[in-house]
């Protein structure tokens, strides 16, 4: 399993994100929903060269139509996020060594009158 499958498996067992993370942003979506981006990472190196662990920036976007809503959509992802150090996530993703993100950032978006928040954090495998 990928880190972006063992993270789509991971954040869809939080309730009322079941069947609704995805990997890319498209509009139409049923609100509430969680968006992902991420890539290969980079693979780490010692001084004898390059190793089989991984660092991986991603980026977060939880979307939904009340605030109240969001601010526990966005409690329920971070809890999430940092329970996965020291374990492998998914059924049978990578083991997480390290996770570390940033302040999470909340905005209003007035033309689809959603609410969003932007999560970005690293993953180490």
């Amino acid at each position: 399993m990928t880190f972006e499958e063992a993270l789509t498996f991971e954040l869809e067992q939080l309730p009322g994100l079941s069947g609704s993370v995805y990997p890319v942003f498209e509009s139409g979506r049923a609100e509430p929903y969680v968006v992902y981006q991420s890539s290969e990472g980079r693979r780490t190196k010692a001084l004898d060269g390059y190793k089989e662990g991984r660092v991986v920036p991603c980026e977060l976007h939880v979307i939904a139509k009340r605030y109240g809503d969001l601010k526990q959509y966005v409690r329920d992802v971070i809890d999430a996020l940092i329970s996965f150090e020291g374990r492998i996530i998914g059924e049978d993703g990578p083991h997480v060594q390290e996770l570390t993100y940033e302040e999470p950032v909340e905005l209003y978006e007035e033309k689809p009158k959603l609410y969003r928040c932007v999560i970005e954090f690293d993953v180490y495998y």
